[in-house]
């Protein structure tokens, strides 16, 4: 009963915002175009008088305007099912969907880790044995490095997460 109910107020919802975002727009196309005003009762009587004294559609805009008034409901209703399939709360949180995306392409072209040369006074000249055994030293895997397999793990498993949820959104 509930779930029925709460599906109910969200078509509802759903509906009238769709009626509202539509219906304006509506308005103002045929307002623009042939400056007809679909909430003024004066200008359906215009188009009804114009039928019963015999007008005949002769232009491509007199096509093009009785072919935007026929589809005005079937438009509307075949929106707002399209409207109900969508997620509310991607609607709600697309800014920050979005933002979050955009970080992630702005950040995934950076190189993984920056080095700075140059930034130290006069180093002392090591011997090429020296520098082989401090390359040696540096390729090691020490006991920082088992914390960042543990924290890639950490970071591995909330972005997993983070896939689900959107993929749970997007249904």
């Amino acid at each position: 009963m509930y779930k029925k109910l709460k599906n109910f107020v969200r078509v509802c919802f759903i509906g009238a915002v769709w009626s509202i975002l539509y219906f304006s727009t509506v308005y103002i196309v045929l307002k623009a175009l042939w400056g007809f005003d679909i909430t003024s009762k004066r200008y359906w009587n215009i188009i009804l008088r114009w039928w019963d004294e015999g007008g005949v559609f002769d232009s491509f805009q007199e096509y093009t305007f009785l072919i935007t008034l026929l589809a005005i409901l079937p438009l509307w209703i075949w929106g707002w099912k399209k409207a109900c399939r969508i997620s509310i709360v991607k609607v709600l949180f697309f800014p920050v969907f979005w933002y979050n995306s955009w970080q992630e392409r702005k950040y995934s072209q950076m190189p993984k880790s920056i080095t700075l040369k140059n930034m130290g006074g006069g180093v002392a000249k090591q011997s090429p044995q020296q520098i082989m055994e401090e390359m040696i030293a540096s390729r090691m895997p020490q006991e920082k490095d088992k914390k960042d397999l543990n924290s890639n793990k950490i970071r591995s498993n909330f972005e997993e997460k983070n896939r689900s949820f959107h993929k749970k959104l997007d249904q």
